[in-house]
């Protein structure tokens, strides 16, 4: 047979920290048992001396014994009620403390159903909105080609040639359409990423020849408030991504960019591979660099929220690239969408700096 194996003896389960009623308690019930203890040696005492004393001294010794007995009596009769009331008043705090947390806990349970229910009611809201924009920017984008195109045709002498006093009205209104077009796309961007409707065609783009690209698009913009382009590429590095998107999300920041750099400006635009030291893993980064109006602190972290635009009325000119504060959201979305990851550092009134990382396509 196995031999017999002792038991490893309980571990005493750990003392609940005394309160200050449960404390009044024991000091009372001490005080009690002291008491008691010293009315029992004193009568053991008027015992023993009985038999020697004179009869006065026993009378004496009695009274005095008496007169203690009846203090102590006292005392503890004393202490006894004392010793109830603390009772009672820790009976009275229990109860009241299991009425506070019976409530709290109601009133918390009410609570988060309120929470429950009005995030499902901004839920709600949220895809009806989205709804919304969608709806309206498909409807409106229909339209809006057709405008755009036969104003293209007639700035451009298809149908005759327009006369001066046509030409500038025209080309304001080709310009104006070309703006709300760019708006109506922005919007349909905004309703695919939020419904995760976007879909990327990856390819082992040149992250060099997109800047290039955006640079010449952009910069009649940049000429027109006489503002400096520097583009600088090192070792063009290439990117796994959807050449388009990426197109997108360089010309959303170029575009914020010259809008928010005075004239005479100047805005620097950096590709190269980050540098490992600084960026865990194989990155390619983009930098957009302006020395524009810059970014307020508090408004750092609502700058990629969509509708968003942080600067005052001063800053926005018919002149610059139109903006409906969802560039940088669209920006972002998209970054995220590739794995990447979109930063800004800014200083106001002296400069604002977007930080793009892409992962680099594979060898």
């Amino acid at each position: 047979m196995p031999p017999n194996r002792k038991r490893a003896p309980a571990k005493p389960k750990p003392k609940p920290k005394p309160t200050k009623s449960s404390a009044r308690i024991a000091e009372l019930e001490a005080a009690l048992s002291a008491s008691r203890a010293t009315v029992a040696a004193l009568i053991e005492r008027a015992e023993r001396r009985t038999s020697s004393d004179s009869p006065i001294a026993v009378f004496e010794a009695a009274a005095r014994l008496e007169d203690i007995v009846a203090n102590r009596t006292r005392e503890v009769e004393e202490k006894s009620a004392a010793l109830e009331r603390a009772n009672a008043e820790l009976r009275a705090i229990t109860a009241n403390l299991d009425k506070i947390v019976r409530q709290r806990t109601r009133a918390l349970a009410e609570s988060e159903a309120q929470l429950r229910r009005k995030n499902e009611e901004l839920k709600r809201l949220n895809m009806m909105k989205a709804e919304f924009i969608s709806i309206a920017a498909h409807e409106l984008r229909t339209p809006m080609t057709s405008i755009v195109g036969y104003l293209d045709l007639l700035v451009e002498g298809k149908f005759e040639k327009l006369s001066d006093a046509l030409l500038k009205p025209v080309t304001s209104l080709r310009r104006n359409a070309h703006r709300l077009k760019r708006l109506v796309d922005e919007m349909l961007d905004v309703s695919r990423i939020e419904a995760g409707r976007v879909t990327l065609q990856r390819t082992a783009c040149d992250l060099g020849d997109i800047v290039t690209d955006v640079v010449q698009e952009l910069s009649p913009l940049a000429a027109a408030k006489s503002q400096t382009l520097d583009v600088e590429i090192v070792e063009p590095p290439r990117v796994d991504c959807d050449q388009d998107k990426i197109h997108q999300v360089v010309s959303n920041l170029m575009s914020n960019a010259i809008r928010y750099t005075p004239e005479k400006g100047e805005i620097r635009i950096t590709a190269d591979r980050a540098p490992e030291a600084q960026y865990a893993g194989s990155w390619a980064r983009l930098r957009v660099r302006d020395n524009g109006v810059g970014i307020p602190a508090h408004y750092r972290n609502r700058i990629f929220e969509p509708f968003s635009d942080v600067h005052p009325a001063k800053h926005h000119t018919s002149s610059g690239p139109d903006s409906a504060g969802l560039g940088l959201y669209i920006a972002r979305g998209l970054v995220d969408l590739h794995g990447g990851l979109i930063t800004v550092e800014s200083e106001e009134g002296v400069f604002t700096e977007f930080t793009v990382l892409l992962p680099l396509a594979s060898a």
